[in-house]
């Protein structure tokens, strides 16, 4: 049976003694030490030794190879055992390979051996020359066959040159071919417009770009049609042809693709074709027309159908236009095309349609229609709600007086004249809760629904909506002209309403067990228009007896009056009816004519542009949402008239948006006289013939 010899580098496997020959003596017997020299520098590479029966040389121990060189120095003990079948004369043969044991192989020593006898074997010797001075892994080649396979294994290009490292030209044969720079392009050829195609076709042999502009490239070409002047590098073959009047592709045919040069284009701007900045295409010398449209509110969205301002090249725009005319309403912030509809009578999407795609808004601008309310035997002059925008109460000529209590509920009569028989003749006997057969002009509710009431001839009345009580508590007469404007406040627990009369004065009634009425002043002006949002800060409106001097305003601060002047000189003819403090610096009035006002809290009212009427404007409200500052819909003006077909305006801070319809529209035919809105945005709207408009009404 054979035996494995295996190589032991430096030592001795030792085991325990007994009494018979151990594995150590056997082994001894057996094995060949061999001392191997070989040279320093040979650190990438193996050693490997066989041994053979000299008897016959067929019978080979297993080959035993040594390549941990990189961390061993020589010379190394290599131990091999011969077969156990083996004769005791056995032949060492000792080779080193280049790179592995499959490698070159770059030196043998052969030696003889004779393992007869006992003990220890002296050792047997061998050198090997493995020169690798440039330390690339590659032994040297020593001729003669021998060595490996380096072609320079000394040297300044230590290390540049050996088997299989990549060719670079630099005049050395770097993988050892015996060819130096083999299959490496060293044609330089001259481009001196730096185009990428050189003149050619001669060229410079060298393996770096020679001084000035030389290129490498293909020795078949096409060369340059001009490599030298102006427009040099603009001609190549190959190249795209632009539109330059340069022949780009070198096809001695200039701009062939580009024959449209010169032709009409954007014509609004007087412009014509002319080639790109670029040059790859045809352009126009200018830009499209730019169309401008008015953007009065400020909304991004110019009037639809309004007239365009052309702007051409870098012409900006004029300020306050847009490039688009698609607002139904220029002049209202609330009503844009795109805009969220909601609640609010508008057509705020521009889609023609009201409160079409808004939440539930619990009805539309209409009248509502009710025996109490309806009628020609009502004319009603005044409407006011409570803080929270109910109760609501109207009143009118002939005492006329209805509440309506709660949202969708009907509207309770304290009307003069209202019962609930019919007597023979025909007449109403006289409700006993009503207050008396006065014509009311102006009305106020506290904040517990009751309502103040004046009228013509100084008559002032209170009723708290009590079905059981009578009208009256705590009411005074005024020795005055007609009442025209009321306004109240509520302040630890005792209630202050002011008033103003057609001869100008205004007048403070505090209301309670003992009412006092003070003149607060007595001017020369006759007054229809009272409003404020406190004591201290109080507007009247009205104008000079006979009207002979326009329409007048004053101011009250803590009392004293100040005269606001209009900022044109023409402040219209007749008076100012109605006027309605929004906020401390924003107020709306009305007058005569159809003329209406602006005021931003400083000295001056400033007239409106012409609403396009001269109907008599009679009421106005302004609305202003506290709680929402960004609402489109604050600082606007609510306004309607007392022409023959009353009609509900809207004047916004940038001028005068769409009517509201009031329907049906056969209803809205009488003069309108009062309108009141809510801290929500519900209006209401009285006039003659028993006319009370509501929005929403269901």
């Amino acid at each position: 049976m054979s035996r494995t010899v295996f190589l032991v580098v430096s030592g001795l496997l030792v085991l325990g003694g007994c009494s018979v020959p151990s594995l150590v003596e056997l082994e001894a017997e057996r094995s060949i030490p061999v001392t191997v020299d070989y040279s320093p520098s040979f650190k990438a590479g193996c050693i490997a030794m066989q041994v053979q029966d000299e008897a016959n040389l067929a019978n080979v121990a297993d080959l035993q190879t040594f390549t941990d060189l990189a961390n061993t120095a020589p010379p190394v003990l290599l131990k091999g055992l011969r077969r156990g079948n083996s004769g005791t004369r056995v032949r060492v043969t000792i080779t080193a390979h280049e790179q592995t044991c499959a490698g070159k192989e770059v030196d043998r020593v052969m030696l003889a051996a004779d393992l007869s006898g006992e003990g220890k074997k002296e050792s047997l010797t061998a050198t090997l020359n493995t020169p690798d001075e440039d330390g690339d892994g590659y032994v040297a080649i020593l001729g003669d066959g021998k060595g490996g396979t380096d072609c320079d294994d000394s040297g300044p290009n230590a290390a540049l040159r050996f088997p299989g490292n990549p060719e670079v030209c630099d005049a050395l044969d770097n993988n050892c071919s015996g060819v130096a720079d083999e299959g490496l392009d060293k044609n330089w050829y001259l481009d001196e417009d730096g185009d990428g195609v050189p003149r050619g076709p001669d060229f410079v042999l060298s393996c770096t770009s020679p001084s000035g502009n030389y290129i490498r490239y293909s020795a078949a070409g096409p060369f340059d049609c001009r490599d030298f002047g102006p427009d040099a590098a603009k001609m190549f073959p190959g190249n795209s042809e632009k539109c330059d009047n340069v022949d780009n592709d070198c096809d001695n045919i200039i701009d062939e693709e580009y024959f449209s040069v010169g032709a009409t284009c954007n014509a609004e701007c007087g412009g014509v074709t002319v080639c790109s900045g670029d040059g790859n295409s045809v352009v126009c010398s200018q830009d499209p027309g730019r169309y401008y449209y008015t953007d009065k509110d400020g909304d991004g969205q110019g009037a639809a159908g309004s007239n365009a301002t052309l702007k051409c090249g870098t012409a900006a725009a004029d300020p306050g236009t847009v490039s688009n005319d698609d607002d139904c309403d220029d002049v209202d912030p609330a009503a844009r095309a795109g805009l969220f509809e909601v609640c609010d009578a508008i057509d705020n999407n521009c889609d023609g349609v009201l409160d079409n795609t808004a939440l539930a808004c619990g009805g539309t601008l209409k009248d509502v229609v009710n025996h109490h309310v309806g009628g020609s035997s009502h004319d009603w002059r005044a409407v006011s709600t409570g803080p929270s925008g109910y109760p609501v109460w109207i009143a009118g000529r002939g005492g006329k007086l209805a509440v309506r209590r709660t949202a969708g509920s009907k509207f309770e009569s304290f009307s003069f004249g209202d019962g609930t028989g019919t007597p023979p003749d025909g007449s109403l006997p006289a409700n006993s809760n009503n207050c008396g057969n006065a014509n009311w002009t102006v009305s106020w509710v506290n904040s517990n629904g009751a309502v103040f009431l004046g009228g013509e001839g100084g008559l002032l009345a209170v009723h708290t909506g009590d079905t059981a009580a009578a009208c009256g508590t705590g009411a005074v007469t005024i020795p005055t002209d007609n009442l025209t404007g009321m306004v109240g406040f509520e302040a630890g627990g005792v209630t202050t309403i002011y008033l103003t009369d057609s001869s100008g004065r205004l007048i403070k009634w505090v209301v309670g067990g003992n009412p006092q009425h003070t003149l607060v002043h007595d001017n020369n002006i006759n007054v229809y228009g009272l409003h404020g949002l406190s004591e201290n800060s109080l507007l009247v409106s009205g104008g000079s007896t006979g009207g002979s001097t326009g329409q007048e305003f004053l101011s009250y601060a803590n009392g004293n009056p100040s005269a606001l002047h209009t900022s044109l000189p023409n402040k219209g003819s007749g008076f100012a009816n109605a006027v309605w403090m929004g906020r401390p610096d924003r107020a709306c009035a009305v007058g005569d004519g159809g003329l209406a006002w602006r005021w931003d809290g400083a000295t001056t009212w400033n007239r409106a542009e012409s609403s396009g009427t001269t109907d008599d404007f009679s009421s106005v409200v302004m609305r202003y949402d506290a709680q929402n500052t960004s609402n489109p819909l604050n600082d606007q003006c609510y306004i309607v008239d007392k022409g023959s077909n009353g009609k509900l305006r809207r004047l916004t801070p940038f001028g005068w948006a769409k009517p509201l319809d009031l329907l049906p529209s056969n209803r809205a035919n009488v003069p309108l006289r009062d309108i009141a809105i809510t801290p929500t945005g519900e209006l209401w709207i009285v006039g003659d013939d028993g006319r009370v408009f509501h929005y929403p009404e269901p």
